[in-house]
C-alpha cells in the first residue's frame, strides 16, 4: 500500500488511481449487484442470510442465525479470507483491468512509527481533476443493515445511509437511546484530521504492545508486531490457523505457549473499531468508541478490512514458505477448531458438528466453473490463483527461522498462564482479556506484572447464533516470560475484562465494567 502511495507522491498516479478508480467502482454498483462492494461486505457478517428450516424460531420472538458465511476460530479462517479477498480483486479488476489488491504492511517500520497509511484514512483524493471523496475511507450503506433479531440485539444494526467509522468515534445507532449517546459521543470529536491522529496513535500502540522507548520498540513483547512474529513459529498449520486449535494446543501441551495468526488479526480489527491499547492503565481510553471494524458484524463493511486482510493472507504465505507448506497443508483431525461448530457455528450448506478439512466448501465463493472453492483449490497461490507478494516486512526467511519464538531471558520463566471458563455469548460485542502477576517478596514489597492481553473478536449477540450455544468458551494463554524463575510459585495471577459496556476505572487504572455479566467463571492454570 505504501509503495503505491510512494508512486504517486513521486509523480507515476497512474498505480494508485487506478485503485482508487477500482473502489470507487464497486462501491457505486447497485447493491443487488454480486461484484458490488456492499454484497461482498455483506458476505462476513450482515445483512445475515437465514436458513430457515433451523433459524426460525416460532415459539420467541426473535430469530436466531448463523453470522455469515465466514470462518472464525476453526482452521477455515486462512484459507476462507484467503479467497474473500481474491474475490474483492475480481471485482475491483471487473471495473479497472489488471487493478491488484495492495497489503497494508502492518509490521513494516513506517506503519510503527505512523500508523494507517494517509491513503487509507484521508477524506479527499484527486481523481480525473475533481476532489472526490476517498473510497478508501468508509462506505455509506445503500441499503439497512436490520435483521430479525429481538429487540435487545438491535443495538448494532444500521440504516440506509451510514456512513462506517473508525476509532474514536462510535457507530452504534440502532436504537434511538444509541443514536442519542453516540451522537454526544462523536460531538467530541469533530475535527477528522485529530480523529486520524487519535487512531494511528492507537494503531502505533497497538502494533508496539505499549509506550515504546527508542531502545524497546516493543516493551511488553505482546503486541501485534510480536504476536506476527510469533505465529510464524507455529509448529503446523491447525495450531497455526486459528485461536480455538491453539488454546487446545496450549492446553495439552508444555512448552513456550504458541500464537495462532488469527490472534495479531483479531487485534487490528479491535485497534481500528475501538479499544484502546491494553496497557497496565488505561488512562486516556475513549470508552464509547464503537467503530465498525470492531464488530464481526459489520468488519467487511471498512474498505480497510481487506486491506488489512490482504495483509493477513500475506502472513499465511510466509508461514508456509517457511514451513515447506505450499503445497499441501496439515489438518490435525479431531482437533478442537476441526469441527463446523467450532466458535461461531457452521455457514450455509455445513451441517453442525461436521468435521472440516481441505475439501470442506467455502461458501459462498465460486470458482469459474461453477463450483465452489474448497481450501484445496487455494494452498498455493502462485501456482493455483496466480498471483503473489512483493517483499513485505518479517519475510527474510533466514532470519525468523533462526529466531527464537519468544526472547526468554536466562533466569526468567518459560511457563504459561492458562486462562479459560469465558463465556463470549455473556458479551455483547469484542472484548479484551488483560493478565497480570503479583508477587510479595519477603521483605513485603509488591512487584506487579503486566502478561499480555488477548482479543476477542466477537459478535453482539453470539446467544442468538443457535449453532454457538455448544462452542463459545475462549481459552487464551499468557507467558510468562517477563518473571523471574524464583518469583513464579510466589506469583498471583488476576485477568481484567474490557469490553462494550461503559465502565469505571479500577484501582488498578484498568477500565472495567462496572458490573461484569453473571455466568462468568475464569478458571486460571498456570502450566509448564
Amino acid at each position: 500500500m505504501r509503495a503505491l502511495q510512494a508512486q504517486y507522491d513521486s509523480g507515476d498516479k497512474k498505480p494508485l488511481e487506478d485503485l482508487v478508480r477500482a473502489w470507487l467502482g464497486i462501491k457505486k454498483l447497485p447493491p443487488t449487484n454480486p461484484r458490488s462492494f456492499f454484497v461482498l461486505g455483506g458476505y462476513h457478517g450482515e445483512p445475515f442470510r437465514y436458513r430457515k428450516q433451523v433459524d426460525a424460531l416460532p415459539q420467541v420472538d426473535y430469530y436466531a442465525y448463523w453470522g455469515g458465511y465466514c470462518n472464525h476460530g476453526n482452521i477455515l479462517f486462512p484459507t476462507w479470507h484467503r479467497v474473500y479477498v481474491l474475490k474483492v480483486e475480481e471485482a475491483l479488476q471487473s471495473i479497472v483491468p489488471g487493478v491488484m489488491m495492495p497489503y497494508w504492511d502492518e509490521t513494516i517500520t513506517d506503519s510503527l512509527q505512523h500508523g494507517i497509511p494517509s491513503i487509507l484514512t484521508q477524506e479527499k483524493f484527486e481523481l480525473d481533476g475533481q476532489q472526490i471523496d476517498n473510497p478508501l475511507r468508509s462506505f455509506v450503506l445503500p441499503q439497512a443493515l436490520s435483521d430479525f433479531l429481538n429487540k435487545d440485539d438491535k443495538l448494532y444494526e444500521k440504516p440506509a445511509g451510514y456512513e462506517t467509522v473508525r476509532y474514536p468515534l462510535s457507530g452504534l445507532v440502532g436504537t434511538e437511546a444509541a443514536r442519542k449517546a453516540t451522537e454526544a459521543h462523536n460531538a467530541q470529536f469533530p475535527d477528522p484530521t485529530i480523529n486520524t491522529e487519535l487512531l494511528n496513535n492507537n494503531i502505533i500502540a497497538w502494533l508496539k504492545g505499549g509506550n515504546p522507548t527508542p531502545t524497546d520498540p516493543n516493551p511488553s513483547g505482546t503486541g501485534v508486531l510480536a504476536l506476527f512474529q510469533n505465529c510464524l513459529h507455529a509448529p503446523n498449520y491447525t495450531v497455526f490457523s486459528n485461536t480455538t486449535s491453539a488454546g487446545e494446543w496450549n492446553e495439552t501441551k508444555s512448552g513456550v505457549a504458541v500464537t495462532s495468526l488469527e490472534e495479531p488479526h483479531n487485534d487490528i480489527h479491535v485497534a481500528v473499531g475501538g479499544f484502546d491499547i491494553p496497557t497496565r492503565g488505561m488512562s486516556g481510553q475513549i470508552a464509547d468508541a464503537n467503530g465498525d471494524m470492531g464488530e464481526n458484524n459489520t468488519a467487511a463493511m471498512d474498505p480497510i478490512f481487506f486491506f488489512h486482510h490482504c495483509n493477513v493472507d500475506r502472513m499465511f504465505w510466509l508461514w508456509q514458505k517457511m514451513n515447506g507448506q505450499t503445497d499441501h497443508l496439515d489438518i490435525i483431525h479431531g482437533f478442537k477448531g476441526t469441527s463446523s461448530s467450532d466458535q461461531q457455528g457452521p455457514t450455509p450448506g455445513i451441517p453442525p458438528d461436521s468435521s472440516l478439512d481441505l475439501n470442506t466448501p467455502l461458501n459462498p465463493f465460486k470458482k469459474t466453473d461453477g463450483t465452489v472453492y474448497t481450501s484445496s483449490d487455494c494452498i498455493n497461490i502462485e501456482k493455483q490463483l496466480g498471483f503473489t507478494y512483493t517483499p513485505g516486512s518479517l519475510d527474510d526467511e533466514g532470519e525468523l527461522k533462526n529466531a527464537p519464538v519468544l526472547n526468554v531471558k536466562s533466569g526468567f520463566s518459560t511457563k504459561k498462564l492458562m486462562v479459560s471458563g469465558i463465556d463470549r455469548a455473556l458479551f455483547k460485542g469484542s472484548f479484551v482479556l488483560r493478565a497480570y502477576a503479583t508477587v510479595t517478596g519477603a521483605d513485603g514489597d509488591v512487584k506487579e506484572y503486566y502478561l499480555g492481553h488477548h482479543s476477542v473478536l466477537n459478535r453482539r449477540n453470539s446467544i442468538r447464533c443457535a449453532n454457538c450455544l455448544t462452542h463459545l468458551e475462549v481459552v487464551a494463554s499468557f507467558p510468562l516470560v517477563r518473571i523471574p524463575v524464583n518469583e513464579v510459585d510466589n506469583a498471583t495471577f488476576r485477568v481484567g475484562i474490557q469490553h462494550r459496556r461503559t465502565g469505571i476505572p479500577t484501582a488498578s487504572g484498568e477500565r472495567t465494567p462496572a458490573t461484569l455479566p453473571a455466568g462468568l467463571n475464569i478458571r486460571l492454570n498456570v502450566m509448564d
